[in-house]
């Protein structure tokens, strides 16, 4: 708990992903840092948590905490076309990310950061906060007071500080990814017996003409069956994901004795970020899902949002040697590394061109390579993608 009044250099809201890489960037640069989130870890999050390899290169402290992060690694992927007869697939020796559930990555990232040094306060919200000349000031749900020279809002797509500093009031209906997933469990044996040792990830892209993909993704005890996308005022959700369970039973993607029963539901900005004109007011920068740090063409969120909690670490670590209050360098900062990553991929909406291009994927083993790459890591299609996959 949080003393009547305590005075930190960064206060930051929400200890997901984002929120807890910040937290740890920041104490390991000497700031002290209190983060707050109305949860208590470990705490369930609806999400396919696929964590790309990319994030461990980044931010390589992450390396030696492997085991208390992820449960296993994919290798690759296999993409599936809409009615999921066809296929072609892009194999990796090496990782190419990893499988876990959020419960233990949220968890394991937050005790990061407090190791680094950073004060983690679990069950509280921010009722009301302030901004001045000299800095912020937070009261928060326990009566508890806090004062920072600096605000990171990490609390996810529903930001209360996105709201409160005017950077965003809410996404609008055409910017939103509905996506409904579920963990089921399965022993380890059996998972290992069906999908061997070196497993990719599995994608129906367009599944049954829906605006995104379906995804069946096998971890070590359990296996993750979702779908996601753009969904039409007309379509329900619930009946695509059990539509494309029994279309993966029916060419055995997933075991015959695998059922679906209580799937999450949950709407993602992905691709909004680029209709934000800024993501910092003041001393505040939005980070992570508060500021729409998804990607348009996949859903991918958590490397996006671990990589944008780091950025907004360095500017303000570097607005103190300053001595400024200036962060509004962090709109140019993140568009330079993240930029190409989290765009969406031209013609998303249904077209005929878009799947012919699609369809090449399921009759060229170098298409699919080169899909791969950009599912993946987010790669531009350029000479590199394609040198990359041969």
């Amino acid at each position: 708990m949080i003393q009547s009044e305590a005075n930190v250099d960064v206060l930051i809201v929400g200890a997901g992903p984002s929120g807890s890489t910040a937290a740890t960037v920041l104490a390991k640069q000497g700031h002290s840092v209190a983060i707050i989130d109305k949860g208590i870890f470990p705490r369930h999050k609806t999400c396919a948590s696929w964590i790309n390899a990319l994030a461990f290169k980044r931010l390589d402290y992450l390396q030696s905490e492997l085991p208390n992060l992820v449960d296993c690694p994919f290798y690759g992927i296999r993409f599936y076309n809409e009615s999921m007869s066809r296929h072609g697939t892009y194999n990796e020796r090496k990782p190419s990310g990893y499988l876990t559930l959020r419960s233990k990555f949220d968890h394991g990232l937050a005790r990061v950061a407090e190791k680094a040094g950073a004060t983690l306060h679990q069950g509280v919200r921010a009722v009301r906060i302030e901004e001045n000349k000299d800095g912020v000031r937070a009261e928060l749900s326990d009566g508890a007071v806090v004062r920072a020279k600096f605000l990171l809002g990490a609390d996810g797509s529903n930001s209360q500080i996105a709201r409160w500093s005017g950077l965003r009031k809410s996404w609008s209906p055409n910017q939103y990814v509905l996506c409904a997933n579920e963990d089921i469990p399965y022993p380890p044996k059996a998972i290992e017996s069906f999908y061997g040792e070196k497993v990719p990830l599995f994608v129906s892209l367009r599944f049954n003409g829906l605006e995104g993909y379906g995804w069946v993704f096998p971890k070590r005890e359990y296996i993750c069956v979702g779908i996601g996308g753009r969904v039409g005022p007309g379509a329900d959700i619930r009946t695509l994901v059990r539509a494309f369970m029994e279309r993966s039973r029916e060419i055995k993607l997933i075991p015959q004795d695998l059922q679906i029963s209580n799937p999450d539901y949950a709407l993602d900005p992905a691709g909004a970020i680029h209709s934000m004109k800024t993501l910092t007011r003041g001393r505040t920068i939005l980070i992570g899902d508060a500021a729409g740090f998804v990607s348009g063409s996949t859903g991918e969120g958590i490397y996006p949002g671990m990589v944008s909690g780091a950025i907004a670490a360095d500017v303000v670590h570097e607005a103190f040697a300053k001595g400024s209050s200036d962060v509004s360098s962090f709109n140019d900062r993140w568009r330079g590394e993240l930029g190409v990553f989290l765009r969406s991929l031209p013609g998303g909406e249904q077209k005929k061109s878009t799947v012919s291009r699609i369809d090449l994927i399921f009759k060229s083993r170098l298409v699919a390579a080169i899909a791969g790459r950009i599912f993946l890591y987010g790669e531009p299609l350029s000479a590199g993608t394609f040198l990359k996959s041969l």
